[in-house]
């Protein structure tokens, strides 16, 4: 089974990983400690004072621990559709309103949100699932145009494939300002996806309140030298972008060749509208042993290796040509 579905990099980690790992093995009965340093460590790597900084198990949980320090009954979550799975859940869980727009953003954003009486803002850049790019200074003018009340949630967990990614403010600036917060992750140009470790960088403020609803030892050691050891490694990670743009945007030929509408993506993923012919193309793959993730009428496609790309075309021809037959047979 391909596992087109979930974004996960088609590489393991950088091959310092595994040597961390190994070293750990005659500690592990001892509680984790190894936060303080990854936390350090990403300090350093943006600039930015400790108390900026919160290491998490992935993204999810930081993005978890917003929702329910930042909305509640009376103040409700905003963010676009189609739109990132986990964001409806967390409302569903946390018993919290939510209030959508369909995407692209218009410029009217922030009157909605005030019109909303939103208390967060989730907004996912690359956006997830169309790997559109929404250039960093117009978050941060959004969340200059709020309420100190209101936050925006940047999540960049996809930020590490976006062309641009360098870009506009740096995550500094970004948390200068009191109602914004930045996610990221090693879930995915890092291929730590089964560790689970990602961060947050915000203000002082916002970051504190997080904090005082994070239980302890959430995030293992295992993850936090595992992270470490990738982020020693920049060269690893930036030589995946290269690829992971080859890769996309040879998968985007072959698919807009056979008749599907193809988005620009800044992701390691494509948001794409299948030729009409079969009732259910998700399910038409997975019959043939490739999962991707249906969206409406669309799909969310990871972009893989080069043989899962082929894999994934082969599947596609079978099912254009017997959808040809099918028709062809019809009386």
């Amino acid at each position: 089974m391909l596992r087109l579905h979930a974004n996960e990099h088609p590489q393991g980690p950088p091959a310092g990983v595994a040597e961390a790992l190994h070293a750990l093995v005659p500690d592990l009965h001892r509680y984790p400690t190894g936060d303080g340093a990854l936390q350090a460590a990403i300090a350093e790597l943006h600039d930015v004072p400790l108390n900026r900084v919160l290491i998490g198990a992935g993204s999810a949980e930081i993005i978890g621990l917003a929702w329910r320090a930042f909305t509640g009954p009376d103040r409700a979550a905003f963010f676009h559709e189609p739109e990132f799975d986990f964001y409806p859940m967390l409302g569903a869980q946390c018993g919290t309103p939510t209030v959508t727009r369909p995407w692209p953003p218009d410029e009217h954003l922030a009157d909605h949100v005030l019109q909303a009486r939103a208390g967060l803002v989730a907004l996912s850049n690359p956006h997830n699932p169309t790997g559109g790019w929404r250039p960093r200074q117009e978050i941060a003018d959004l969340a200059g145009r709020l309420p100190d009340t209101t936050v925006v949630l940047n999540d960049e967990a996809y930020h590490d494939y976006a062309d641009e990614a360098e870009a506009g403010p740096s995550l500094k600036a970004l948390s200068e300002l009191p109602n914004l917060l930045t996610t990221r992750t090693f879930s995915k140009i890092h291929g730590l996806a089964g560790l689970r470790v990602g961060y947050g960088i915000g203000h002082a403020r916002l970051i504190g309140v997080l904090r005082s609803l994070q239980t302890p030892f959430t995030v293992s050691s295992a993850a936090c030298s595992a992270a470490l050891a990738s982020l020693a490694d920049p060269a690893s990670w930036k030589a995946r972008r290269t690829r992971n743009r080859e890769q996309r945007e040879a998968l985007a030929g072959e698919l807009a060749g056979r008749g599907f509408e193809v988005a620009p993506s800044q992701a390691n993923f494509l948001y794409v509208r299948p030729p009409h012919g079969t009732a259910d193309w998700a399910a038409d793959l997975l019959d043939r042993g490739v999962r991707v993730h249906p969206v409406g009428a669309a799909l969310r496609v990871t972009v893989g290796s080069a043989a899962e790309t082929a894999a994934l075309v082969a599947a596609v021809d079978d099912i254009l040509i017997s959808s040809r037959t099918q028709h062809l047979g019809e009386p």
